[in-house]
């Protein structure tokens, strides 16, 4: 794989629109207005102008022109079927503009814009017109094309007028083989109709501006008939903003699946150099592995390898490339000098411990200053265009550094760079590793122990490094610190969004508890899937801020005593008194896992019982595994939060496709009626009876009514927005059977339905009064609609127990913390039941989000946007409470369930 495959140009970020689709775009608008030449220039955020993109004509519209000035203006190209009239018609692109044109029908009834479907388009040179050359710019205001950008309207100008506005500083006209006699102009305004809906409007931005020009002069109308044509064009131009739109929006997906096809050929090429160690011990083998991955990665023209060894305090120069060539002998013989021979090194890896980035060629002072580090064993790299040094860092201590050069500029950019960083991470636990496994060897006893503790140390990172979900990693590296150490309990702890506490995200012991049905009725506890967090574990939380822990997380490691653990449990929650108190803990090693300088969390392994320490080898291996569990963790964090933003994407993709359908089937039935009934009034205005004109207006008023319950349902849910955004409620005690009651009355369904209410008068719940009714009026709309004519809704209202509602909920509602959360208050159950012809289990969770509704429902003539149930649970949730689906049978019916909390009956309060 080449340098270029990392680092090269993207394609797709040059060429923003193919330029097939814009010349067929073209072509259909010339086809459709009848135009004989075209150009269309889109907006360039580079320049911040205007750039024509595509400059095309009709292959025999020059031919057309030609033969239609020989033979006059009384035999143009142009005929009609109906009589002509003369007509003097004022364009209103200014005051003065004026010109007489001969009134005919419009041009989708003429024979040329009939033919123009199958005549093809040719692209017009600079040579053969200087107008709308392809690749010419204009600012606001410029030309005709920056003209329509700045006043966003779209106009028609003759000619001698373009040039006498535009032109009339030039003391030659430009050239043209064929001069246009007029232009229609017209913008290219960005579509933000999901941006409506979604409750954020903002302005339309203009993507571009297409010329259409014609070499006759036109036949036209009316100034009525003008002012149609431009808004026709306006409004097919949102056809071509649309697909402009559109292609984005794929070439977007196309990048973020090229990068997530890198990323995981990133992750490969680390997974593979990361298995180098210990399967092979050899330095040379380690080091051909670091160069084959280096050049992989990024543009190589020079390399250096440094190494620190701080017992004999000496610095060794391994391996150099110099100007694409190896330089021989390294391996064998190792350049050593001592650390007051490269003080500039020294300075760098063990005083700033940084990476180090700059253009030697470019930046000649830095040159000078590292002339040290551009100089030596690998040649003067003084005149390269790209200097990059990595120092290897084990958590505070600098083993080593890898310097690269590249005659390309900017050839080291911040992806690559991390790729590099974890890779420099790798190989350094890797080299400390041989260091360690060679100073073993020697010793025969220990040898046995020590390989069976690299194998173990080899399958715990292979366990790590190999799944890309964090939860699942962290579980993995928990069970292996527990296996290789021989503890019965180990936690990772992970700071909170807030940084005040530890959580506990992964914890690993092993259980003593035998899941068996003990004839209780009780639904048995089901452990979370692989990958998914345990939220019962993240109950345990420990302080973190403003406590010794903070200060402590720059340590390599350190213990918790009895006295440091009783400090701690007097300021943890229960969850975490409870892992402190009565776990039997007496001593915790305590390592802090950062990657680079961000601090990720802390591993907890509590010794033996009866042991206070470790022995060193059992915490170096722990704090090697960790070393490279933080770059893997750092690696999975960074992988889902681009799946996250993926998902995020096809998501709003997914719901923008569900809002246009849902809006274009539920606008059309009462645009229709309005419209048709409309045309009823108008047709039959002369002869119509009172009677005639109240019943069309009363289906016109009902139409009406329709489309603005519609609208303000898209409103109410733009309003509502996410989950987190605080609601204006006033809680107050409510009388269920008062809500109810009126909630029937509010009904706008015809109902043939009877109604049963079953409800005590005496239960009152806290909420906000007009949204209980409003929740209640959703859910019997919703019953009435779908339920045959005749038929019982039963509307039922409990005094239950938080702990015996919780078995009801839903699978989506059901949360195992919501006892831990509350207290098992007393609250009120209300059950709507109806006879409808129940949901599709597929369907029971989506028909809670926005614009969803169940399949078999747009099959039937009741109208819905969809958003109801959305409305309806926002409001309960709101209140403290829950809503779902308790219960819903094919052709028997639905059980729409929520609850809020239970108050006392107000002495002086009258619902």
């Amino acid at each position: 794989m080449s340098a270029s495959t990392w680092g090269g140009t993207d394609l797709l970020a040059e060429e923003n629109y193919p330029l097939p689709l814009l010349k067929l775009l073209l072509k259909q608008m010339m086809m459709r207005f009848g135009a004989d030449g075209a150009c269309m220039a889109l907006y360039d955020e580079a320049i911040g102008q205007m750039r024509v993109r595509v400059h095309t004509r009709l292959k025999r519209a020059r031919a057309a022109a030609a033969n239609s000035s020989s033979v006059g203006s009384e035999q143009a190209p142009y005929p009609t079927e109906t009589a002509r009239r003369r007509a003097t018609v004022k364009l209103n692109m200014d005051d003065e503009e004026t010109w007489e044109v001969t009134a005919i029908s419009p041009a989708s009834h003429h024979p040329r814009s009939q033919s123009a479907a199958t005549d093809d388009i040719v692209d017009v040179s600079p040579q053969q017109c200087e107008l709308f050359v392809p690749g010419s710019t204009y600012a606001q205001s410029q030309d005709l094309i920056g003209s329509c950008w700045h006043n966003n309207e779209a106009f028609v100008m003759r000619h001698d007028n373009y040039m006498k506005h535009f032109r009339a500083d030039q003391s030659t006209p430009p050239h043209c083989d064929v001069t246009p006699a007029y232009y229609l102009v017209v913008p290219i305004r960005e579509s933000t109709l999901v941006d409506e809906a979604c409750g954020e409007p903002r302005p339309a931005a203009m993507l571009g501006v297409v010329v259409l020009y014609y070499y006759v002069e036109p036949i036209g109308v009316t100034p009525v008939y003008v002012q149609k044509q431009r808004a026709e064009a306006l409004n097919y131009s949102e056809r071509i903003a649309l697909a402009l739109q559109n292609c984005t929006l794929r070439l977007q997906d196309e990048r973020l699946r090229r990068k997530q096809r890198r990323t995981s050929e990133y992750l490969q090429l680390l997974q593979n150099i990361s298995s180098v160690f210990p399967t092979s011990v050899k330095l040379s083998d380690l080091v051909e592995n670091i160069y084959h991955f280096v050049s992989r990665v990024v543009d190589v023209s020079g390399m250096l390898l440094t190494l620190y060894d701080r017992d004999l305090d000496r610095l060794y120069d391994i391996f150099a490339i110099s100007h694409g060539q190896r330089v021989e002998g390294l391996a064998e013989k190792p350049t050593v000098r001592l650390k007051t021979e490269r003080p500039v090194w020294w300075h760098e890896t063990q005083h700033e411990k940084r990476k180090l980035l700059f253009s030697p060629a470019n930046d000649t002072e830095k040159a000078h200053i590292y002339q040290e580090l551009l100089t030596g064993v690998w040649g003067d790299q003084r005149h390269t265009r790209s200097f990059l040094l990595l120092p290897m860092k084990m958590f505070n201590r600098v083993i080593g550094t890898i310097c690269l050069t590249s005659m390309q500029s900017n050839a080291y950019q911040h992806e690559e760079i991390q790729v590099l960083e974890t890779m420099v991470q790798i190989v350094t636990v890797s080299i400390e590793n041989t260091k360690l496994y060679e100073r073993d060897r020697a010793i025969l006893n220990d040898a046995r122990q020590r390989e069976a503790q690299l194998a173990a140390i080899n399958s715990a990172l292979q366990s790590i490094s190999s799944v890309l979900n964090v939860t699942e990693l962290l579980n993995n590296l928990v069970e292996s610190v527990a296996a290789i150490t021989k503890v019965e309990l180990c936690v990772f702890f992970e700071p909170s969004a807030s940084s005040e506490e530890l959580i506990a995200h992964a914890l690993y012991a092993p259980s003593s508890v035998q899941m068996v049905d003990d004839g209780s009725g009780m639904p048995i506890i089901t452990p979370p899937k692989k990958g998914e967090p345990d939220k019962l574990i993240s109950l345990i939380q420990l302080p973190f801020k403003g406590t010794f822990l903070e200060h402590m997380a720059d340590e390599g490691f350190f213990y918790l005593d009895p006295p440091k653990l009783e400090e701690l449990a007097r300021s943890s929650n229960d969850g975490g008194k409870i892992f402190l108190g009565e776990m039997g803990i007496e001593h915790i090693l305590m390592v802090p896992m950062s990657y680079q300088t961000e601090f990720i969390g802390f591993l907890a392994v509590p010794t033996p019982s009866g042991n206070r320490f470790f022995r060193p080898k059992d915490v170096g291996t722990v704090l090697a595994i960790c070393a490279q569990a933080a770059s893997a963790i750092r690696n999975a964090q960074l992988f889902e939060q681009r799946e996250e933003a993926y998902a995020r994407l096809e998501r709003m993709d997914k719901l923008k496709d569900e809002f246009l359908v849902t809006a274009s089937h539920e606008l059309r039935t009462p645009l229709t009626a309005i419209s048709g009934y409309s045309s009823q009034l108008k047709r039959q205005s002369a002869r119509a009876t009172s009677q005639t004109v109240l019943r069309f207006a009363t289906k016109i008023s009902v139409a009406a009514q329709q489309l603005s319950d519609l609208v303000a349902s898209i409103t109410e849910a733009a309003q509502i927005g996410p989950g987190d955004r605080k609601m204006d409620l006033h809680i107050e005690a409510v009388q269920v059977l008062a809500a109810a009651e009126v909630a029937v009355n509010m009904l706008t369904h015809n109902s043939e339905h009877m109604i049963s209410l079953n409800i005590d008068p005496q239960l009152w719940i806290n909420g906000d009064a007009p949204r209980v009714r409003q929740v209640l009026t959703n859910l019997l709309e919703n019953a009435t609609k779908y339920s045959p004519p005749g038929t019982m809704i039963q509307v039922t209202a409990t005094s239950l127990l938080l702990s015996e509602v919780e078995p009801l909920l839903s699978d989506d509602q059901a949360d195992p913390t919501l006892l831990l959360d509350n207290e098992d208050i007393s609250v009120i159950l209300v059950r709507v039941k109806d006879k409808g012809e129940g949901i599709l289990a597929a369907d029971q969770q989506k028909i809670f989000e926005k614009f969803v509704r169940a399949p078999r429902s747009l099959t039937t003539p009741v109208r819905g946007s969809g958003l109801g149930l959305y409305i309806c649970r926002r409001f309960v949730e709101a209140m403290n409470g829950k809503l779902w689906l308790e219960q819903s049978i094919a052709n028997e019916g639905s059980t729409f369930s929520f609850y809020l909390p239970q108050v006392s009956s107000p002495v002086d309060t009258v619902e």
